[in-house]
């Protein structure tokens, strides 16, 4: 790969529209592949100035510089790699290396959960969340074996809860979401402070491998973000987890992020595995087969039928799986309900009235 180009400079020579610094190490663009989100302040595009590589993660394009422009500019990489040269592109030799900024690897499955459901056992779930997820379908004894939990927006309440669980025994490091605090000279423990409620992203044994929350107000055209602590001292990040929503299954069905896959589990009963974008499947195969998964239905949400960057990830699944022998179907229904979770929403209400 042609790692001597600056991914940046390469970038604004074909316009693409840089949105903001996402770290030390990336940009978010708009993506020119895929046309990007209707919202122009939201990009999916990354650029990673330190491997000068870009990535889409809601089509899946990817390469480094010289791809970026030859794909752009309809040429093959040979003649993108001298077309940049006579147009003097700064080499990233003479350019100012990247500082990296260090952080915590993610700490084992087990330490995680143990340190998450003491967490959660030091939170509530205000009541403007709670009536979010009972609209959403679900029963008060669902929201409660699910475990989902405000987070507190005062300093004083997360830097106690802090103090409780390491006085308990639990090490915070490690764990995403959880950072330290620097004050005259002394360091002490916090956690990300966003408005919203937590979601827990379960594996097939039901351990806790991370949250994802879901914002009371959209940021920059975003309603979801993990509870991650990327960036900051002491801090760890979160990965792109995939969540499991049932039990062992024969059939099970794959649908986009893990709060619409708790809300379609207990609609229909049905074993959910939930990606948190629709080309986040790496490892996707070995999670459904430890499910003891046959029949495999993707169940992405109907902007399928014209999106073609959603075409492209279901149908990348689609081969993913068959070659790991899966027998793969794709699940549609009434295109005036976006998610599965919707749908099956509308048919229990439907049912509900029938009764009445």
């Amino acid at each position: 790969m042609h790692r001597d180009l600056d991914i940046l400079d390469v970038a604004k020579r074909l316009r693409i529209r840089i949105l903001r610094r996402a770290s030390s190490e990336e940009y978010i663009a708009r993506c020119p592949f895929c046309g990007d989100s209707k919202n122009p302040e939201h990009g999916h595009l990354y650029l990673n100035v330190s491997k000068n590589v870009y990535y889409c993660v809601r089509c899946g394009e990817g390469g480094d510089a010289v791809n970026l422009y030859a794909e752009l500019r309809n040429i093959d990489t040979r003649e993108a790699y001298k077309e940049l040269m006579e147009e003097n592109i700064t080499p990233l030799v003479l350019k100012e290396k990247v500082q990296k900024k260090k952080h915590n690897p993610v700490a084992p499955i087990e330490t995680r959960d143990k340190v998450y459901r003491a967490f959660l056992d030091k939170l509530t779930l205000k009541e403007q969340h709670l009536r979010n997820l009972l609209k959403r379908g679900l029963s008060w004894e669902e929201t409660a074996k699910n475990l989902y939990k405000s987070l507190p927006e005062e300093p004083q309440q997360r830097w106690e809860i802090c103090r409780e669980l390491i006085k308990e025994g639990y090490n915070l490091k490690g764990i995403p979401g959880f950072y330290q605090r620097e004050k005259d000279g002394e360091k002490y423990w916090d956690f990300v402070d966003y408005k919203g409620f937590l979601i827990p992203v379960k594996d097939v044994q039901g351990r806790i491998q991370g949250f994802q929350i879901r914002l009371d107000e959209e940021e920059k055209g975003r309603k979801y973000l993990w509870f991650s602590s990327r960036n900051k001292l002491n801090g760890t990040p979160a990965h792109a987890w995939q969540g499991v929503h049932g039990g062992p299954s024969k059939v099970v069905i794959v649908t986009e992020g893990p709060l619409k896959a708790d809300v379609a589990h207990y609609l229909s009963r049905y074993t959910f595995v939930s990606v948190p974008g629709v080309t986040a499947i790496k490892g996707i195969e070995i999670v459904l087969k430890q499910l003891g998964a046959k029949k495999v239905y993707i169940a992405f949400d109907m902007d399928i039928l014209t999106n073609p960057a959603v075409q492209k990830a279901r149908k990348r699944l689609e081969n993913k799986l068959v070659e790991a022998g899966f027998e793969v179907r794709t699940k549609t229904w009434d295109s005036r309900y976006k998610g599965i979770d919707d749908y099956l929403l509308v048919q229990r209400k439907q049912k509900q009235k029938e009764v009445v």
